[in-house]
């Protein structure tokens, strides 16, 4: 049984990560224009670094390996930025 320290921690994660998808979605909702936007591209890297960092301390595995691939894809698009059609933005919003 998780202490009540552990189940704190969980609640405020469980906090902070909502506020971090409501970041990517955001971002995602309407990619062809957030690819013009570095600084939303930076928050939606650095939500997702978030996601990923409190995951893996909290042992959430499947949450932590969602967010880790969503950081690289957007620190690829950072690096290297494309075109963003319907297609790849359907990708992003099912992931």
């Amino acid at each position: 049984m998780a202490s009540e320290q552990d189940e704190r921690i969980k609640q405020l994660f469980i906090m902070e990560a909502e506020e971090h998808l409501v970041t990517l979605e955001n971002g995602l909702v309407d990619l062809k224009s957030t690819m013009s936007d570095s600084e939303t591209i930076n928050d939606m890297f650095r939500a997702a670094h978030s996601v990923k960092g409190g995951a893996a301390m909290l042992g959430m595995h499947s949450v932590k390996k969602v967010a880790h691939r969503l950081e690289d894809c957007f620190k690829i698009i950072r690096e290297h930025p494309v075109d963003i059609d319907q297609t790849v933005e359907s990708q992003f919003l099912k992931g």
